[in-house]
């Protein structure tokens, strides 16, 4: 068995590419951003993954190992652009390149890491969520922006992992 769970996790590794790509992952979602009415997009970086949020995958190429459109927690960020995920369902990780993941947001009231933008690093509460604009509205509760409440777009913002 686990050599089965070793040769899954080479297998995952290897059909997530080399990540040589590097295209910013809209997440196949329309974003305000386009059109500059969110001001987290200023300051935007072609990277997002950050240690502990929890992401979605969505490479096809791993539907076969049970992994499509699972969730997991980014416990490792290598070069920016790739994450060893922890699986939530199995607790298997896989090495996969951020263009292959989504952010995922929690219920309002949850926790959230700003993961790209102007207010990147920043901590805070979902308050609510704009499913028309694809924008949900988070009040900032850490560092120089404690305090500040802003719309940001789904993919700035990212879900914490429970500790």
């Amino acid at each position: 068995m686990q050599k089965d769970l070793e040769e899954k996790k080479r297998r995952a590794a290897a059909a997530a590419g080399s990540g040589k790509n590097r295209e910013p992952s809209t997440s196949g979602r329309a974003t305000a951003a386009a059109n500059g009415s969110s001001s987290s997009s200023r300051g935007r970086l072609d990277y997002w993954l950050a240690p502990g949020v929890v992401v979605k995958v969505l490479s096809k190429a791993l539907k076969e190992h049970g992994y499509y459109k699972q969730k997991g927690v980014v416990w490792k960020v290598i070069d920016r652009y790739v994450g060893e995920i922890s699986m939530l369902d199995s607790g298997d990780v896989i090495r996969i390149d951020q263009a292959e993941l989504e952010t995922v947001l929690p219920a309002p009231g949850g926790q959230v890491l700003v993961v790209n933008g102007t207010y990147r690093g920043s901590h805070g509460t979902l308050q609510g969520i704009d499913t028309g604009r694809y924008q949900a509205q988070v009040l900032l509760t850490s560092g120089k922006y404690d305090g500040v409440q802003e719309w940001f777009d789904y993919e700035d913002i990212c879900k914490v992992a429970s500790k």
